[in-house]
């Protein structure tokens, strides 16, 4: 079938399998660390505590763009290695401490130094995508990412909450740091083309990408992408509290998933020319549009409330695909890794404001208004993020007629 050429193709990478396996690692390790920290800690000291050890692991993810800084300074393997090391020795001091009794100070600085060294595996993965494709296949492997991204979400948590109840309090953890440690060696193994460092002599501003004004752009859309998203996660489970209808929380979560998944994967299969239109500022557009018909479907039944979720859901994947797309254009010369590792850090902002907003639209507006701003805020999004885009001039990936593939085989080699 033609629709699953793109999907054949990529498959017939050199080392893609390898390749994958790490991309598909490191997408189950957060679902499960974070469920697995909660478990290990709450076993011992109970829920309350466990929760505190969560957040200050989540705090140290602010940490991401100096890690990201870092390898683009001094490379992937003088980063990531000493990072690996760190991490599963503060992994195992941690669960030494909970199963011996020992101070809650150190339980949570050994969560705060395992989460602040571990090597950013997501980051990677999607430059080694970057590096091993060329245009044509580049948003194929990005959807590709994307699917694996919700599955890990999905997965994770599930193996996670098995493995504690199943072996002990302490295998959730390990399974963490068995995936981190296999992506991390898998990824450094296949010898991506690093960019050239930059010479001690070399100008460098301490704003790193984020002195380019595109990149800033970017990274406000970013926050009003995520304070959407957030928005969305939250107003489906007030809905259904508010129709004492608990379960359709999780029924309308999943739909948007599938829905999700289903996009990125369409997105994928589709030729280069196609796929090319569906851009940062369009999917958010249409995502937004979606957002606004779910708003105006919690007045009406629940059924075509569900499928109003899982349309909506279709742009959601997609606009994941065109962000990182979007984000590779952006990156500054020699300052890929620290680009991609703002981003996460700005997803992180905009989730955290969209949570602490969504509560007081609740209380006071309700899940439908909720919603409705969720889809002024993409659409706001959509504005900064075709500003972002609009003043750059064209790559040689960019301009039509130039042969990409030659130059990204000759950078791999």
């Amino acid at each position: 079938m033609n629709f699953l050429s793109s999907y054949r193709e990529l498959f017939a990478l050199p080392k893609f399998g390898s390749s994958l396996f790490a991309a598909v690692a490191g997408k189950l390790k957060p679902g499960i660390s974070s469920v697995a920290l909660l478990l290990e800690v709450a076993h011992y000291r109970g829920l309350g505590q466990a929760a505190v050890v969560v957040s200050v692991s989540a705090l140290a993810g602010a940490t991401v763009p100096l890690r990201g800084r870092l390898m683009d300074r001094h490379g992937y393997v003088r980063v990531m290695c000493p990072g690996l090391v760190v991490y599963l020795g503060a992994l195992t001091v941690l669960v030494w401490n909970e199963s011996a009794r020992g101070p809650f100070a150190t339980t949570m600085v050994c969560a705060f130094v395992a989460s602040a060294s571990l090597p950013p595996i997501y980051i990677v993965t999607r430059l080694m995508w970057r590096a091993m494709t060329t245009d044509d296949l580049r948003r194929s492997i990005l959807s590709l990412d994307a699917v694996l991204t919700d599955v890990g979400y999905i997965v994770g948590p599930t193996i996670a909450a098995f493995l504690v109840v199943a072996v002990a309090p302490w295998a959730g953890l390990a399974a963490s740091a068995l995936l981190t440690t296999s992506a991390t060696l898998l990824l450094l193994s296949r010898k991506l083309p690093h960019q050239r460092r930059q010479p001690r002599s070399a100008e460098r501003h301490w704003l790193g990408p984020l002195r380019d004004r595109a990149v800033r752009r970017t990274m406000v859309a970013v926050v009003a992408f995520f304070v959407a998203v957030r928005a969305i996660e939250l107003a489906f489970p007030a809905w259904a509290q508010q129709h004492h209808a608990p379960l359709m929380s999780g029924v309308l979560l999943s739909c948007m998933s599938v829905g999700s998944m289903a996009g990125g994967l369409a997105l994928g299969a589709l030729p280069a020319g196609r796929a090319s239109r569906a851009t940062f500022p369009v999917t958010l557009a249409v995502l937004s549009v979606g957002t606004l018909l779910v708003a105006a479907a919690t007045f009406t039944w629940t059924a075509l409330l569900v499928v109003a979720a899982a349309v909506m859901g279709i742009a959601v994947g997609p606009s994941f695909v065109a962000l990182w797309a979007t984000v590779g254009d952006l990156s500054p010369e020699n300052l890929a890794a620290e680009t991609q590792s703002w981003i996460s850090s700005f997803m992180s902002l905009g989730g955290a404001v969209g949570a602490a907003a969504s509560g007081l639209v609740i209380q006071a507006l309700g899940p439908g208004a909720l919603l409705l701003l969720a889809g002024l805020a993409l659409a706001l999004a959509s504005g900064l993020a075709r500003l972002a885009i609009s003043g750059r001039p064209m790559t040689s990936e960019q301009v039509p007629g130039v042969d990409t593939r030659r130059a990204v085989n000759a950078e791999v080699q």
